[in-house]
């Protein structure tokens, strides 16, 4: 593409008045900046992969580009029981996978099977725990024929939920519950396979590499008559130099990472609200930091105001907002009083007898660090360690269990409070954390109904009033887009953007060409 877009470039130049034409635009480059990427949707964990994965995959449903409501994917109709906890999903006619083997309603099921294996260390694997026999399978405590999902043909699928869940179709949009291809499933890593087969609109051209992938259309796709764009080039860069200079030519069409402090043309720069929230989080795996007067303690040495000072949109609050959601503020100040009293009563005067605090963050995020060790180490008798961990190591690093704080940011994978607060419950496979509250369990069991975001708010009350979690900010999505050349692409709170819809306008002059 770069060769064929400086030669359009130069022409542009020569002939004034020429327009870009959507003919002529027959791929689209993106820019992320390096990072473990999986193959297997099932093991994705970025916002990078989740990305990608709306190019390869397609589940019973997919997100609506503006909205990001379900709206149907392999299953073109569903029913749902009177009571909420029947779904019944009608495959397509003709499904197949871009190898051309017919794709069956039990492909999803085994699929679902093979995420919910013990011991396979998929992160979202919990999110289906509202299955019925979901969790126990999960857990090494049920069989797999108790697990609530029937195959009574090959285009239909039934599930069975524990309980009414109201975002169930919106947790179906996300990566993890696509299909993958039956000679994929026992496969530890997919870059060794010649081929990979997929369901989405795209499929790779070639064998992806670790710095760039190319995907075409897929023909056997069941809607690719509405895929505009032929070619997408993926690659990873962090070369901000370069890359602002490929962005300038219209070498890179979209720069979703890696850019570096150069001036941006506010005209290509699209800045809007995003459902996540960036936040440090105290690692429970170990003694003390378990004990809630502890992390409380140690919170209430800290100067908040400061810390969040730095930060786009700062907030004390887990969950951004949401109309009719209760806001509870967490810890906002200071008492250094308060604080020094709570350690003392877990048995700690002064910090005496804790261990090292150890604070790990992503490589080059340590900007509100200096003022955390200063204060605890002013305060107390407890060394302070900070610890930086470059990407892609620092997901996984997070999973251990000798650091005390850990800080990162999530974005909602679908738009309900819930994604904020499930990864906290107890045997859940976002629980990094290892946090457990029987409380906290309680009201997350109870939070379905007409009462369920008073429940959820009482739930995020406890996470802040006990220190679990320290919100920083709201964090806003930034892309390097020009939208005036591009329809399909639209802002939304998860920053999910379905490669499906976006195309190019017909007549659109580069800038500075006229």
């Amino acid at each position: 593409m770069q060769k064929k877009m400086m030669t359009l470039f130069l022409i542009l130049f020569t002939l004034s008045g020429t327009f870009l034409s959507a003919n002529d635009q027959s791929e689209f480059t993106i820019n992320f900046s390096p990072s473990s990427i999986s193959l297997n949707p099932q093991l994705g964990y970025t916002t990078a992969e989740a990305q990608i994965f709306t190019a390869l995959y397609e589940g019973l449903v997919s997100y609506q580009p503006v909205t990001l409501h379900p709206e149907p994917g392999m299953a073109e109709t569903w029913e749902i029981s009177d009571d909420g906890l029947v779904y019944t999903f009608h495959l397509r006619d003709g499904l197949t996978w871009s190898n051309g083997d017919s794709l069956r309603a039990s492909d999803i099921r085994t699929s679902w099977v093979k995420l919910l294996t013990p011991g396979k260390k998929a992160d979202y694997a919990s999110l289906l725990d509202v299955i019925k026999g979901a969790r126990n399978y999960r857990t090494g405590k049920g069989l797999e024929k108790d697990f609530g999902v029937e195959v009574p043909d090959d285009q239909t699928l039934i599930v069975h939920l524990e309980k009414r869940v109201p975002y169930f179709l919106q947790i179906l949009c996300h990566y993890s519950f696509v299909p993958i291809h039956p000679s994929l499933n026992d496969r530890s890593s997919w870059w060794d396979e010649e081929t990979i087969p997929v369901n989405g609109p795209y499929r790779f051209s070639n064998k992806p590499g670790t710095n760039r992938m190319k995907l075409e259309v897929n023909p056997e796709y069941w809607d690719k008559e509405k895929v505009s764009i032929n070619t997408l080039n993926i690659q990873f860069s962090e070369d901000s130099s370069e890359l602002m200079e490929q962005f300038r030519l219209y070498e890179v069409d979209w720069v979703v990472s890696g850019w570096g402090s150069e001036k941006i043309d506010p005209d290509r720069l699209v800045l809007h609200p995003l459902f996540a929230t960036s936040y440090f989080y105290f690692n429970n795996q170990e003694k003390p930091w378990n004990d809630p007067r502890v992390r409380t303690g140690l919170s209430l040495l800290l100067p908040w105001e400061k810390i969040r000072n730095s930060e786009y949109l700062p907030t004390s609050r887990l969950v951004p907002e949401i109309p009719d959601y209760p806001q509870f503020k967490g810890i906002e100040k200071e008492e250094v009083e308060k604080g020094l009293a709570l350690l003392e009563e877990a048995g700690y005067p002064k910090g005496q007898g804790l261990p090292p605090i150890k604070i790990r963050v992503p490589y080059g995020d340590a900007e509100n660090l200096k003022i955390m060790k200063e204060s605890w180490e002013t305060h107390l008798v407890t060394e302070v360690i900070i610890e930086e961990i470059p990407f892609p190591r620092y997901f996984s690093s997070l999973k251990e269990a000798d650091y005390t704080l850990g800080q990162i940011t999530w974005i909602g994978d679908y738009a309900d409070p819930m994604t904020f607060l499930q990864m906290w419950q107890e045997g859940s496979s976002l629980n990094d954390a290892s946090f457990s509250s029987e409380e906290y369990n309680r009201l997350l069991e109870e939070a379905v109904g007409e009462d369920r975001y008073k429940k959820m708010g009482e739930a995020e009350k406890l996470l802040l009033m006990t220190a679990q979690v320290l919100p920083l900010s709201h964090s806003p999505a930034l892309n390097l887009i020009d939208l005036r050349f591009l329809e399909g692409w639209y802002p939304n709170v998860l920053d999910i953007h379905p490669f499906k819809y976006i195309s190019f306008k017909n007549n659109f002059v580069i800038p500075g060409t006229i």
